[in-house]
């Protein structure tokens, strides 16, 4: 089977839609043991489950699923690394934030995401690894740990990412997130296209 590349190193930038869902996990709140998480979170993200029907399985209040579908860019830095570019919230000026996907391509399964906003935070994933990371509020910055379980990016080659790991910041309860990313061809502009 031929492997389709989404976007090669040294191409010029690349205007795509990009998909997000995130689930975030209260695994107090669960009385489902690994195996089954891990079953019902590989369902849930293929979209075969409903969010009621996620919320029902964990228990109640133990799951949360937030969906992002946004206009991105992917491009590549001077030095080779892919920058994936997207905006949270821009339509509210107090949370606007512009968020980054970083990687290199020779190491495509060690990345970053970086927050620029009202929030600002970088996080970096590597599986099997724990990352002390920081997470800058306007009231004071943060000690973030971030223990990833997978980390699969193929998202050069399929256009695809799936994040599964645990954050926890200063003394909190630790909170367990599962993040897909989808890129999409952008959608047709037809009147972008008429104006060229």
């Amino acid at each position: 089977m031929e492997t389709k590349m989404i976007y090669s190193v040294g191409d010029p930038k690349k205007e795509i839609s990009l998909q997000i869902k995130t689930l975030v996990i209260d695994e107090d709140k669960t009385n489902l043991i690994a195996g089954e998480l891990e079953s019902l979170l590989l369902r849930a993200l293929k979209d075969e489950l409903t969010e009621a029907e996620i919320s029902e399985a964990l228990g109640e209040d133990a799951a949360d699923e937030i969906e992002l579908c946004t206009e991105a860019t992917i491009g590549t830095t001077q030095d080779g690394t892919v920058e994936i570019v997207y905006h949270e919230n821009e339509n509210d000026a107090q949370i606007a934030t512009l968020s980054k996907i970083i990687f290199r391509p020779e190491s495509p399964n060690l990345l970053a995401m970086t927050k620029k906003g009202a929030i600002n935070t970088v996080l970096s994933f590597e599986e099997g690894r724990m990352h002390i990371c920081a997470y800058d509020t306007p009231y004071m910055p943060f000690k973030v740990y971030v223990s990833a379980k997978t980390v699969d990016n193929r998202l050069l080659t399929e256009g695809k990412l799936k994040l599964d790991y645990v954050l926890n910041i200063n003394d909190t309860m630790p909170q367990h997130f599962v993040i897909t990313a989808l890129i999409k061809d952008a959608p047709s502009d037809i009147l972008k296209d008429f104006l060229k």
